[in-house]
C-alpha cells in the first residue's frame, strides 16, 4: 500500500496528477507530442493509493499486451517501478520523476546473474537499435535512465505500440535539499545522455523520450497532504 508523499519528486508527481493536471499536461504538451485529447491518468492516483506499479502489472494498469515480445522474454522481474502512467487515444505514457539532480545518477544494476544475462541482452539490442557507438557499460552509472530507454525500446519497437518515456523533472523544489534549477537540470541529463552515449541527432529519441520540466512553484499553492 503506498502512501501520501510529503517530499520530492513522489510528493510533485502525486500534487501534479491529483490536485494540478493543467499543470503536468501543458508541461508534456510543450514537448510537442501531439495529444488527442485529454491525458487519462492512471497513476499514481489519490483514489488508488498512489500505488505505483511494475512487471506485468503496469501493463495491465495502461490496457496493453504485448503480443510480439512478451516482456517476461525481454527482461526479468523485478523490472522498473514506473513512478507514473497515463493514456491518450491510443498513446501510452511510462512516467519517470525527479526532484533533485543526485537523483539522476542511480544506483548499478544489482541483479543475480542468470537476470542480469537478461538485462545485459536488453540492452545490447537496444543499444543497437539507437546506434550507440560508445562502449559505455550501461548497467552502471545511469543505469535507471538506461533501463527505462530499454523498456520504451520493447513496446514501442518490438511491440509496435504508441509508447513515449516522459522524464519529469521539478524545478525549484525546496522539500529536500537544495532546489535544482532548469538551467542545472539541462546541463545534468546532458551530462547523462552523454555517458550513456546517446546519439544528439537521434529522431526516435528525440520524438518519444521526451524531458518535461514543471515549475514547483506553479503548484505551491496546493496544501499537501
Amino acid at each position: 500500500m503506498e502512501t501520501v508523499e510529503t517530499k520530492g519528486s513522489r510528493r510533485w508527481l502525486q500534487v501534479a496528477v491529483n490536485r494540478c493536471p493543467a499543470v503536468i499536461d501543458a508541461a508534456i504538451r510543450k514537448t510537442g507530442i501531439e495529444l488527442a485529447g485529454e491525458i487519462d491518468w492512471r497513476s499514481p492516483l489519490e483514489s488508488d493509493s498512489f500505488a505505483e506499479y511494475w512487471d506485468s502489472v503496469f501493463l495491465d494498469r495502461l490496457g496493453i499486451r504485448l503480443e510480439r515480445r512478451a516482456l517476461k522474454e525481454f527482461w526479468p522481474r523485478g523490472g522498473p517501478h514506473w513512478d507514473g502512467l497515463a493514456r491518450c487515444g491510443d498513446g501510452v505514457f511510462l512516467v519517470e520523476a525527479k526532484a533533485h539532480i543526485s537523483e539522476l545518477d542511480s544506483s548499478p544494476c544489482g541483479a543475480q546473474p542468470k537476470s542480469r544475462r537478461r538485462i545485459e541482452d536488453a540492452m545490447s539490442r537496444t543499444r543497437a537499435f539507437l546506434g550507440i557507438k560508445s562502449e559505455t557499460d550501461w548497467t552502471r552509472c545511469f543505469y535507471q535512465y538506461a533501463n527505462r530507454l530499454a523498456h520504451l525500446y520493447l513496446l514501442r519497437d518490438l511491440n509496435g505500440i504508441d509508447a513515449y518515456l516522459l522524464n519529469v523533472y521539478f524545478v525549484g523544489d525546496r522539500t529536500l535539499g537544495k532546489p535544482a534549477s532548469r538551467d542545472g537540470w539541462e546541463a545534468a541529463v546532458a551530462l547523462a545522455k552523454e555517458h550513456l552515449g546517446l546519439p544528439r541527432d537521434s529522431r526516435w529519441l528525440a520524438s518519444y523520450a521526451k524531458d518535461v520540466y514543471i515549475e514547483t512553484g506553479e503548484m505551491a499553492h496546493v496544501e499537501w497532504p
